[in-house]
């Protein structure tokens, strides 16, 4: 079974770290005394992120496609172990600047890898996700479920998954993948679905959204978070696959009707707005997390009904915003 703080006192570097899942890991990491280095270009992730624990951690504003800062920061800091969470994740932007998807996922995560094979790193946690799988062939998924990406953010994120496989075994660099399933909570920084809906119940009795009836595996990002940290403490070969789940899956019809009852909306009405449809949608998604959990005992444990009520009220406390609503401009084309 994994022992999470065996990072106690370890020397952490986690790119991506002012990211919404990767601040909430920083959290966790500072939670069990680890000594924690964020490294972020401040592309999607936000420094009021990371404003209430600044002071508890190193922070370096660096491109991961900038080799020279990067080497000199391993250097300096020498990382024992990483998290990359490093990424252009929204689908939707995928489809206008491809390219730079493939740069920052593909090209990133070899500099990533090559730096923490230069700097002996003790082992590095690749952050995947369940997009890899594209439709599903079976429900739930599990880690030997076929890659079939629909989208181009799927394609950059399969890429950067096989490079680590391929590199463990022909460098000897000791990662592991993390596929993870779609998370929610405080300090979302994309506009994701479930801000999406809280945004609007808020503002108002009307909900536009695409696709309802596509079903999602949504897991509180503490619990992602908690979960990633077993992954790289677990015992699971290097260059293998883990999930990490909740193993139950939503529509995006049942989590208005969630957060609508959490927010005292009784009466609202949903709209269906063609310009957020994907342009290829994946029905379900939903994980089979039994490999991380027989390996290390994780399993979620925050309820869908509490995790949202946590996110409703984080929402509410921080100026009924999120980062994202700085920077949108006319119809946000939501990804679940």
């Amino acid at each position: 079974m994994a022992l999470i703080h065996q990072l106690e006192e370890k020397r952490v570097l986690v790119a991506g770290g002012a990211g919404f899942v990767g601040s909430q890991l920083v959290r966790e990491l500072l939670a069990i005394n680890a000594e924690v280095l964020v490294y972020d270009s401040f592309l999607h992730g936000t420094r009021e992120n990371l404003m209430d624990i600044r002071k508890d951690i190193q922070l370096v504003v660096g491109d991961l496609l900038d080799e020279w800062k990067l080497s000199r920061t391993f250097a300096d800091f020498r990382p024992e172990y990483v998290f990359d969470f490093v990424g252009d994740t929204y689908v939707p932007t995928a489809y206008d600047v491809p390219k730079r998807f493939f740069r920052i996922n593909v090209e990133g995560t070899i500099n990533i890898l090559m730096a923490s094979k230069m700097h002996d790193v003790e082992r590095v946690i690749y952050i995947s996700s369940t997009e890899v799988y594209g439709e599903a062939q079976s429900i739930p998924m599990k880690e030997d479920h076929i890659l079939d990406p629909l989208n181009t953010y799927a394609v950059s994120k399969l890429a950067a998954d096989r490079v680590c496989f391929t590199f463990q075994k022909e460098h000897d660099i000791p990662v592991i993948i993390a596929r993870i399933y779609n998370c929610y909570g405080p300090r979302e920084s994309e506009p994701y679905v479930i801000p999406e809906i809280i945004t609007q119940l808020d503002k108002s009795d009307v909900v536009n959204l695409g696709n309802i009836e596509a079903r999602r595996d949504f897991t509180y990002v503490a619990d992602t978070a908690r979960g990633l940290i077993n992954v790289l403490c677990s015992d699971i070969p290097d260059g293998e696959a883990v999930n990490v789940g909740s193993g139950k899956s939503y529509s995006i019809k049942e989590l208005v009707s969630i957060i609508a009852e959490l927010m005292g909306k009784n009466d609202y009405e949903i709209k269906i707005d063609p310009k957020r449809l994907r342009r290829l949608d994946i029905e379900v998604f939903q994980s089979d997390s039994s490999k991380l959990h027989a390996a290390t005992g994780w399993q979620p444990t925050i309820d869908i009904h509490q995790g949202m009520q946590q996110t409703i009220d984080w929402f509410n406390a921080h100026g009924r915003r999120w980062s994202w609503e700085d920077w949108v401009d006319g119809t946000v084309l939501y990804d679940a």
